[in-house]
């Protein structure tokens, strides 16, 4: 394309090429935020929010902390009706709260743990339950951790201890509704409470910039289609010169 072309449609059609910008901005700035009043003075609220992460880790295990213990050898003695009283061990096997850890993961998600957790929340928040694996392997450790997010820091830090709340409270109802007795009870402790908040995800820019880009070709392009429709002026004689007669033959 001619440059020097190019320069001079747009500064002929200049106003309609500030229209088109001034259009675009606008246009572009509403696909981004919603502009509304605060009082007298306007106020941009974004459409799109940002999603912050946080998370919390609870520890799968039972009273007396048998991962600190080198051999489980305790006995407890329970009475048996009609029988002898037995021996049997006062600590579960611990390979066996990987497996709990995998399964309360699962309970996590259940209907009654996300009503509690998703009261009163704000749009963008959720939990995603997981097991902790071991680093370099696929082992599963007696671990569990509630991956929440949120719209602000805040609200994911708050959706994370809300989640390692409700779970617990979940637990414990289970366990007195059915009997369990205090020392026989899988123990869900909370290793941490909720991490620092981190940015998931940012606010997409893709469609402001892609209406801007296009509003703005548009009117362009109508300033060379305008361009190309008026009707070119005529040269002047004096524009043209001189005629050259061809010489007659002698």
């Amino acid at each position: 394309m001619d440059l020097g072309r190019f320069l001079s449609v747009a500064w002929r059609f200049r106003v309609l090429l500030a229209a088109g910008l001034m259009l675009a901005t606008l246009i572009s700035l509403a696909s981004l935020a919603r502009i509304g009043l605060d009082g007298v003075k306007p106020k941009l609220t974004y459409r799109e929010q940002e999603s912050w992460t946080s998370a919390s880790t609870l520890f799968i295990t039972q009273s007396g902390f048998p991962w600190g213990r080198a051999i489980l050898d305790d006995m407890i003695t329970v009475e048996n009706e009609g029988t002898d009283p037995i021996s049997i061990p006062k600590y579960g096997d611990p390979g066996r709260y990987s497996g709990l850890a995998a399964l309360y993961a699962e309970l996590a998600k259940s209907d009654g743990v996300q009503a509690a957790v998703m009261k009163n929340s704000l749009p963008g928040e959720y939990v995603e339950p997981m097991v902790v694996q071991s680093p370099g392997s696929n082992t599963a450790l007696p671990l569990m951790t509630l991956k929440a997010f949120g719209p602000t820091p805040e609200a994911a830090m708050d959706v994370a201890q809300r989640a390692s709340k409700a779970f617990r409270k979940f637990l414990d109802r289970e366990q007195a509704a059915n009997g369990i007795p205090a020392e026989k009870r899988i123990k869900v402790v909370v290793t941490q409470r909720a991490t620092n908040p981190e940015l998931f995800e940012k606010r997409s820019i893709v469609r402001p910039v892609f209406l801007f880009l296009l509003i703005n070709i548009g009117f362009l392009a109508f300033a060379f289609a305008l361009e190309n429709l008026r009707p070119r002026a005529q040269p002047t004689p004096q524009e043209v010169g001189p005629v050259e007669r061809p010489a007659r033959a002698a």
